[in-house]
Parts: C-alpha cells; sequence; structure tokens
C-alpha cells in the first residue's frame, strides 16, 4: 500500500516497525567491527596483536569509512534503503566469519577494510535518510534520538546474552570467537527483517507537488549545497563529536588496569555506558530538541557535560577505591556524548535541506565530520605504548576535552544562526 493512502493508525504501526528495524539492524551490523569497544584485551588475545596494531586495525577501518561516505551518500539516493541495509548486513557477516577462523594479520586488516565498505557505502546514508523518511519535520528530533537510543539498548540486550558465555569459555580467545560467531548469525538474521520492516512514509518535494519527474542528482547540487555555511558547522561539530566517540573504547582498559576492573566486569561497563546511556540520552535528547524546538541547543548541552566529565579525570586519581567516582564520570561524559550523536542528522532537516538530498548531505557532513575514524585508533594506541601507564591516557583524555569544549562553541554557533535566519523569516 502506497504511504500517502495509509490511515493515521497503519502509518503509526509502520513507522514503529521501521524504526524497531533500524535498530536493531542499525545495532548488529556494527557489532562486529567494534568488538574491540567491549572486548578490547580477548580482541588483542585472539588476533594476537600489539595495542598499535589494533589500532591500526581500526584506523583502516576508518579510513574505508571515510573514503565511502560520499558514495555512500549517492546510493542511498538512488536505490531502496531495505535493501541496502540488508546488503550491509549479510556482506559484513561474511568477514567475521572469516575472521573466526583467527587468520594471519594481513588478512585481519583486509577484512577490516572490507568492514569499513560494507557498513558504510550500503548502510550508513542508507540508514539516516531511511529515518527521515519515517516521519515529518516535527518527529525528527524523536526519531533520530530513538534510532540512537535503540542502537543503545538493542546492544546491551546482545551483551547480557553474550557475556555469561564469554565468561564461561574463560575470558580469552576462546570466549571471543563464540563472540564472532553469534554476531556473524545475528547479522545474517537482521537481513531478512530490514527487507521486510522497513519502508518510505514521507514523500519527497516532488512528489508532494504532483511531479512524475525522477530526480537525478548531479555534482553542481553537491558544490550548492557545500556554500551552506550550517552544513559546514554541522560537519565541524561532528567530527569533534568523533574525536571522542572514536577513542572512548579505551575507558575500558583504562578501568581495568587501574581501578582492578575484570574483564567481564570491564566489558558490562562498557556495554552501560556505549550503548545504555544511548537508550536515555538519545531519547530524552529527542524530546527535548523537539520540546524546544531546537536540536543544535541541546546538541550543545551535551558538549558541555562532556566537558565537565573529561576534566574530572584530570583530578580523580586511577585508584581502585574511587571506582564508584570514575564510574559516574563515566555515564556523565556518555550521556552527553549520545546527546550528541543523536541529533547532529536531525539537524539537517533544521538547516532546510530537502528530503532528495539527504543522502547527499549526510554523505559530505560524514566524509570530514567522521574523519578522527582514520587516525584516533592509531594516535591513541601508539600513545598508550609510548607512555605507558597513566601518562598516556592523560594525554587522550587532553585532547578529549579540547574537541568537547570546541564542538560546544560550534554547537551554540549553529543554533545562533539557525535563530537568527528563522527569526527574519518571521
Amino acid at each position: 500500500m502506497d504511504a500517502a493512502n495509509l490511515t493515521p493508525k497503519q502509518r503509526r504501526v509502520k513507522q514503529i516497525w521501521g524504526m524497531v528495524a533500524l535498530c536493531i539492524c542499525g545495532a548488529a551490523v556494527y557489532e562486529l567491527p567494534y568488538l574491540s569497544w567491549s572486548y578490547y584485551d580477548a580482541a588483542v588475545e585472539f588476533y594476537r596483536v600489539s595495542n598499535a596494531q589494533m589500532g591500526y586495525l581500526m584506523t583502516m577501518y576508518g579510513l574505508a569509512c571515510v573514503i565511502s561516505y560520499l558514495p555512500a551518500g549517492w546510493v542511498a539516493d538512488k536505490f531502496q534503503a531495505r535493501h541496502l541495509i540488508a546488503t550491509a548486513l549479510v556482506s559484513t557477516g561474511v568477514f567475521g566469519l572469516i575472521l573466526t577462523f583467527r587468520p594471519p594479520y594481513a588478512v585481519l586488516v583486509i577484512c577490516y577494510v572490507c568492514y569499513g565498505f560494507t557498513t558504510t557505502i550500503p548502510l550508513w546514508s542508507a540508514m539516516m535518510k531511511a529515518t527521515r523518511e519515517l516521519g515529518d519535520s516535527s518527529e525528527m528530533g524523536r526519531l533520530y534520538g530513538f534510532l540512537e537510543g535503540g542502537r543503545g539498548f538493542v546492544p546491551v540486550l546482545y551483551g547480557a546474552f553474550i557475556i555469561p558465555i564469554f565468561s564461561y569459555l574463560g575470558e580469552g580467545a576462546g570466549g571471543f570467537r563464540a563472540i564472532l560467531i553469534y554476531f556473524v548469525i545475528l547479522d545474517f538474521i537482521c537481513a531478512f527483517f530490514a527487507l521486510g520492516a522497513i519502508r518510505k512514509l514521507r514523500p519527497d518535494e516532488e512528489e508532494t507537488q504532483g511531479s512524475q519527474t525522477k530526480h537525478k542528482h548531479s555534482f553542481a547540487e553537491y558544490l550548492d549545497m557545500m556554500k551552506n555555511k550550517n552544513l559546514w558547522l554541522l560537519t565541524l561539530l561532528m567530527f569533534c563529536c568523533f574525536m571522542i566517540y572514536e577513542s572512548y573504547s579505551y575507558i575500558t582498559p583504562y578501568l581495568t588496569n587501574f581501578f582492578g576492573v575484570s574483564e567481564s566486569l570491564g566489558a558490562m561497563i562498557s556495554l552501560i555506558k556505549s550503548y545504555g546511556l544511548a537508550v536515555f540520552g538519545g531519547i530524552a535528547a529527542g524530546f527535548a530538541a523537539d520540546k524546544i524546538h531546537s536540536n543544535p541547543k541541546v546538541i550543545g548541552i551535551g558538549f558541555s557535560l562532556m566537558v565537565i566529565g573529561i576534566a574530572t579525570f584530570f583530578v580523580v586519581p586511577a585508584e581502585p577505591k574511587l571506582l564508584g567516582l570514575a564510574a559516574v564520570t563515566i555515564l556523565v561524559i556518555s550521556l552527553g556524548l549520545f546527546m550528541v550523536r543523536a541529533l547532529y542528522f536531525a539537524v539537517i532537516d533544521e538547516i532546510k535541506i530537502p528530503l532528495k538530498y539527504t543522502g547527499m548531505a549526510v554523505g559530505f557532513a560524514s566524509v570530514i565530520g567522521c574523519l578522527p575514524q582514520i587516525f584516533i585508533y592509531s594516535i591513541t594506541g601508539n600513545l598508550l605504548d609510548a607512555f605507558p601507564g597513566i601518562q598516556g591516557y592523560r594525554y587522550m583524555f587532553a585532547y578529549e576535552f579540547a574537541a568537547a569544549l570546541i564542538g560546544a562553541i560550534l554547537a551554540f554557533t549553529l543554533y545562533r544562526n539557525i535563530k537568527k535566519e528563522n527569526d527574519k523569516k518571521a
């Protein structure tokens, strides 16, 4: 049935199922490349690599992602989102299956590069555009908030099931292999769910106006879109967010090395701070943004929370007796981080990017905004190897603090620009 002919109840049901599918599939596909976030020590043992080599794997993954963002935007505007997302899940699962055989390092590098292609070209922009296609402008904060929150909640369920098995198998290489197999199977199952549940519920501008002409994108349109100063501000604050997000996986070894946390407890804390806080932070941020009619303002508040939290790590001694205080600090940083992550693509609607250009806008913003994926793991991994002990982590917290502060400034500047433009039209 065409979306225009749906009753409000039918539309709401399809919207809910579409969002559930995006959350489940959007979470599952990223589990394989990001397993080192929650199981860092076990991943290093299973892959038989050093900190620097693990960092290099993630760097190559990030490089493949970044060079894929522009073509991902073009692909998202050309093909149906459900077909692209299913393709991403199946192809990512195939490379995860290869890793279960514990291949040599050269093959690891190839697989992580391929992870970058499979989780970006058919997925990234398609997932963001599919979210925007589920509702109108008044719902963007909630929809993107639920996407981030749902993608945070679902991995907690995954982890609640797999962590006991990981612990039972000894928390080492054997346990990590079981985790790989688990997520490979999950990706294949989710591909079928994506095909059945994801639908477009919001017409393009041409469809609204009754045009039957299919729009074709051109390079000139990319250039016109790049002149939007607010899109540049969005891109730069994304860069700041990714500086923090991509290095946040090192919180787990920080806790295990200096606060006496076991690998299993460290994995559980990692799941809570990386995913559990996404539920509250993402959903709450989305509702707040729709309530006050401003995504950038809520983003600025999120960055401000990160500034406070990261600054605390400079004054809290890394001692087991202060684990409780460290945990609270992590929760504050995570809350701010996922408030930002939930909303930056909701800003695309607020800065008046047409729906038909959504893939292009997401692709352009991601090319620069996600650049930290290329270098942050190598930089941090080498810092930890070059400066053993607490000093390496202090350098990490230093660049995270700078990124959070600059991000807050950019977000409030974007809020001011949008407010001025809206006041002129009023």
